[in-house]
């Protein structure tokens, strides 16, 4: 335990202890009597427990009341009392990101009337966030069974996407990968650059803009071939670049995450994920390949798998997208207007240079609208574990606030420009329906 004491010399007083687990205990002394400077308490876990002693002399009377100044910080689940030689309070305490006042009053309420006994003002809280073991745990419990289906429909969807590769269109891009670069010039050089300088013109911290950069950095994901589908762009060479771009990402995460970690003034070794990215791109290619067996040996089965594709993407989009804010919720309380601001630009921009790069090389559209879905959409949980595995606590903590931003405002993004292109589309068929002359 930590004691954090006070003498009132011969008057009431409260003596207030922070219990953590074994291991972690350090000695830290508080005095309540005529504090000059702010006290800071320092939280690591979503759940801490505070316990206040009185030695009031008239503890059955007596009552604690604490004042939070951001709840969204702190919450009290419940508060107990305990009478033994001394009078003991328990709080249970639920705790998020961030800094908050606190402030801890014990009254007597003896009859009609109420007195103020003692107060404890100026306690500075601190939440730093989760230990690393906890820290991927979802803020919610969701039923296994739900999960295994999920995943089931992932892979499904995955095998569909096989069943729509055309072979012509990989002998295309073997003999012309000038897509495939674009892509990938835009992934690792042009988008890092710029999450690294809009960083520094909006002064964000150091964690963060590192954040930011790692995420810029990352290989495309696989709502990049999900939205070529619905956008009716390449499929096959989305499929592709993200396989590229994910093997490409064993090279250049690590030097950028070098080169800019320097740059931002961050010491420390950097450790890029290599059995994730490795099991991502696993996690691609093995269902889309049965995908393409699939096709070649039962086309019948083929035919109703590229059938379903299109509804179950939107499915999955939608169901991800929830499932990403539920996770990412803790971290996305932390998000300020410009880590906001910074979220949305990063996947519009990555859209908008992979779309113009590819039209000044006056490429197909579809080709043009697979490298912006390509540069654009990017797996943002790769740079999550780069940021877990290189950063100390809270810094990790801060700089995660950058994957999850991007993620999100790129899956609403794109379903915003999805609704616009559909709506186009439907008008544009109408006005058509309407001209064409009566059989």
């Amino acid at each position: 335990m930590v004691y954090l004491t006070s003498k009132m010399f011969g008057k009431p007083f409260l003596i207030l202890l922070l219990l953590v687990t074994p291991g972690e205990a350090r000695k830290s002394f508080l005095s309540f009597l005529n504090i000059q400077n702010t006290e800071v308490l320092s939280f690591a876990k979503t759940e801490e427990t505070v316990i206040v002693r009185s030695r009031y002399k008239q503890p059955n009377s007596s009552h604690l009341f604490v004042k939070i100044e951001d709840p969204k910080v702190l919450h009290v689940v419940n508060m107990t009392k305990t009478l033994l030689d001394v009078t003991d309070f328990t709080i249970s305490l639920k705790t998020f990101p961030g800094e908050t006042n606190l402030t801890i009053q014990l009254w007597d309420s003896e009859g009609r009337q109420k007195r103020l006994i003692e107060e404890i003002k100026n306690i500075k809280v601190r939440v730093l966030g989760q230990t690393e073991d906890s820290l991927f745990q979802a803020p919610m419990h969701v039923n296994r069974y739900i999960l295994l289906a999920f995943l089931s429909m992932i892979l499904l969807n995955k095998c569909a996407f096989g069943c729509k590769i055309e072979f012509q269109v990989l002998q295309t891009v073997w003999k012309r990968p000038l897509p495939v670069v674009l892509g990938a010039v835009t992934q690792f050089f042009l988008m890092p650059f710029c999450g690294f300088l809009l960083s520094q013109i909006w002064g964000l911290p150091k964690a963060q803009a590192f954040g930011f950069v790692m995420t810029c950095t990352c290989p495309g994901g696989g709502g990049g071939y999900l939205f070529a589908l619905l956008l009716e762009g390449d499929v096959t060479l989305a499929i592709l670049m993200t396989c590229t771009s994910t093997s490409l990402a064993l090279i250049m995460m690590p030097v950028n995450s070098y080169l800019y970690s320097r740059l931002l003034g961050l010491a420390g070794v950097f450790h890029v994920p290599v059995l994730k990215i490795m099991s991502t791109l696993l996690f691609i290619l093995i269902p889309i390949s049965i995908g393409v067996v699939i096709k070649h040996r039962t086309p019948e089965k083929a035919v109703w798998l590229e059938r379903v594709v299109r509804p179950l993407s939107l499915t999955l989009t939608f169901v991800g997208i929830f499932l990403a804010f539920r996770l990412g919720q803790v971290f996305l309380r932390m998000a300020n207007g410009h880590v906001l601001l910074l979220g949305l630009l990063v996947p519009a921009l990555g859209f908008m240079f992979g779309y113009s790069f590819a039209k000044v090389y006056m490429l197909p559209l579809p080709v043009c609208k697979t490298v912006a879905m390509e540069s654009g959409m990017l797996n943002s949980f790769l740079a999550l574990a780069i940021i877990q595995l290189s950063l100390s606590q809270p810094k990790a903590y801060e700089a995660s606030v950058a994957p999850f931003t991007v993620a999100m405002c790129s899956a609403w993004e794109m379903l915003l420009l999805l609704l616009i292109y559909k709506g186009k589309k439907m008008v544009t068929f109408s006005t058509e329906t309407e001209k064409s002359p009566l059989v």
